[in-house]
């Protein structure tokens, strides 16, 4: 279809119809165009059309630069006072007020207002506790755990469990797997108390130099004060949701293999900590499956 612009003098005669009070699909029947492009035309005329606001609201402006007083007389109070004294003269709203001091049209500025607002001011949600939590907060749910540690290309991100023998016992064994390598370390605990845990696990990586990017562990409460360690090393531990084994699915997968040597009702005090270092020794160096059968010792040496 060929468009053609209105031309000056269909202009004028769309004007003059229009001022005798015909409706616009009338005069786009008269004039033989479409009534969109009457409406188009008059839109853009009452774009172009600039209100001075001291001409049309000149009484307001005068009134409101003498009464106004941010210690007694607030913006709302003096529209009101002005509506109620001058009932026929233009009156703008409140709002419209404030937008014309925040816009600079009017001599008042923002800070002679009776109530300072901050410019732009940035609304707290959900996502900025979130952030501030993951920036600040050293133990953490694992839901706020980075999905990249999922694909398991890094070394050091960490999962401990404990291994425990028979019922009341207070001796257990903790088991450390890294997430990439599969690599497990077994540290023997005498006792459940979570300060004498935080200061045994924290001493064994220093001592065995283990790279430590980020902890996940389950609910126990013999790792409550587990956060310490993460706090002098300076990373992040995440914490399983209660019932939700799955989520720590390498740890458990590594204390299955630990359960061959030691069976499930065996008493863990009089497992002396050599024994243990066997054990690693030989679940890191079996072959596995899902490394094209090469052991842990093996897939470590090529990520170093």
């Amino acid at each position: 279809m060929n468009y053609t612009q209105l031309t000056e003098k269909k202009k004028v005669e769309i004007d003059i119809l229009l001022n005798q009070g015909l409706s616009m699909r009338k005069v786009a029947s008269i004039l033989g165009i479409s009534h969109s492009t009457i409406s188009r035309y008059k839109a853009g005329i009452y774009k172009k059309r600039k209100i001075n606001i001291e001409e049309k609201y000149s009484i307001f402006i005068d009134y409101f630069y003498s009464h106004y007083d941010y210690r007694y007389c607030s913006v709302e109070l003096c529209v009101h006072n002005f509506k109620t004294k001058y009932k026929y003269a233009p009156c703008p709203t409140f709002q419209q007020v404030y937008n014309w001091i925040n816009n600079d049209k009017l001599e008042k500025k923002r800070n002679m207002l009776c109530y300072k607002k901050r410019k732009n001011k940035i609304r707290a949600g959900m996502m900025q506790h979130t952030k501030w939590n993951i920036d600040h907060k050293t133990v953490l749910p694992i839901s706020l755990r980075p999905k990249y540690i999922n694909k398991r290309n890094e070394k050091g991100h960490l999962e401990i469990d404990s291994i425990v023998g028979l019922r009341n016992e207070q001796g257990s064994i903790i088991s450390i797997v890294d997430r990439c390598t599969r690599r497990v370390w077994l540290i023997k605990a005498e006792y459940k108390n979570e300060y004498y845990i935080d200061k045994l696990i924290y001493n064994f990586m220093i001592r065995n130099e283990i790279l430590v990017r980020s902890i996940t562990v389950d609910n126990g409460h013999e790792f409550d004060a587990l956060g310490l360690t993460a706090k002098k090393m300076e990373v992040k531990l995440y914490k399983c949701d209660p019932y939700c084994s799955f989520q720590r699915g390498t740890n458990e997968r590594t204390n299955a293999l630990v359960r061959r040597w030691i069976p499930k009702g065996t008493s863990m005090k009089y497992v002396p900590q050599c024994y243990l270092d066997d054990i690693c020794f030989e679940i890191n160096n079996m072959p596995r499956k899902i490394f094209d059968f090469k052991s842990s010792y093996e897939i470590q040496s090529d990520y170093d």
